[in-house]
């Protein structure tokens, strides 16, 4: 199993590298620890007869500078520098690199350098999951990674939908039985005149049912949250993940409409922004 970890090469961006190390070491991963390279714009300072030899200088100081970034992390991995093609945008490349190194999943922050790579760099995560059906491992902020060993915990976040149901597909290779913890969570909102005991009735069953889409002998549990008319679901979830001590929460999205859906201020978005720990995007599929 190999992790794709994406960099820009500034400091917010690489604040998903422990938790990407942390996933790596409770499954087993290999890192492929890659920054895209635009031979237009990062090229361009270099004084060489041709581009090409600028690209090639470039790449190989930046594979350096990728070598030692994962030494200081006490990471192992292999390194890579993929090329932006002309009219293709950053998250075309990544999606080519994660094919080509057959990732199981990419992970990347939501934080580049300055306001207004801040805004690129988060596009990213959204821009990846719209092109593939891989999980992007994405993270707002600088916040330390979990401490310790032992499987990796995810928080899976479901509201009954069948975009919810469908996260489960998408997390197929990264729940290990022996490696991944999984938490099912739902968060439901009380109907007028509906009490909490009325509100678990109706949801536990469709809740305890999905435990069955996970593969065999991966250990979890369900987690039900009863909240009035007017709660704030993803503030729950983010509250309900820190209180289990997870690693990640896993959320599904709209898959060629991902943009759209987080940007017009959904659920996950909010997570993303909220939590101290990584929220996992998938990108919903169809169930049956």
């Amino acid at each position: 199993m190999k992790i794709l970890v994406c960099t820009d090469g500034s400091l917010g961006s690489l604040a998903i590298l422990p938790h990407a190390g942390r996933f790596a070491r409770a499954l087993g991963a290999e890192i492929v620890f890659a920054r895209v390279l635009d031979p237009r714009v990062d090229a361009s300072r270099e004084v060489t007869p041709k581009l090409e030899d600028a690209v090639a200088k470039v790449k190989a100081d930046w594979a350096v500078d990728l070598k030692k970034t994962l030494a200081r992390e006490g990471l192992e991995g292999t390194v890579i520098v993929p090329e932006r093609e002309w009219g293709k945008e950053i998250a075309d490349a990544i999606h080519l690199a994660a094919d080509q190194q057959a990732a199981a999943i990419v992970a990347v922050s939501s934080r580049g350098a300055g306001a207004i790579r801040h805004a690129l760099f988060g596009s990213v995560a959204l821009g990846v999951i719209s092109r593939a059906d891989l999980p992007v491992l994405t993270l707002a902020g600088s916040h330390a990674a979990r401490d310790g060993d032992g499987p990796y915990h995810i928080v899976i976040t479901s509201d009954g939908s069948p975009d919810s149901r469908s996260i489960f597909g998408g997390l197929a290779n990264v729940l290990v039985p022996g490696k991944t913890k999984v938490t099912v969570l739902e968060v439901v909102v009380m109907k007028a005149q509906e009490t909490e005991a009325e509100a678990k009735a109706r949801s536990l069953p469709g809740l305890e049912a999905l435990l069955k889409r996970l593969p065999e002998g991966v250990e979890a549990a369900v987690n039900l949250q009863v909240v009035p008319a007017g709660s704030k679901v993803d503030t729950v979830i983010v509250q309900t993940a820190k209180a289990l001590d997870a690693d990640a929460i896993a959320s599904a999205t709209h898959g060629h409409s991902a943009r759209r859906h987080l940007v017009a201020g959904s659920t996950a978005l909010g997570m993303v922004e909220k939590a101290q720990l990584p929220v996992i995007l998938v990108k919903s599929q169809a169930v049956d």
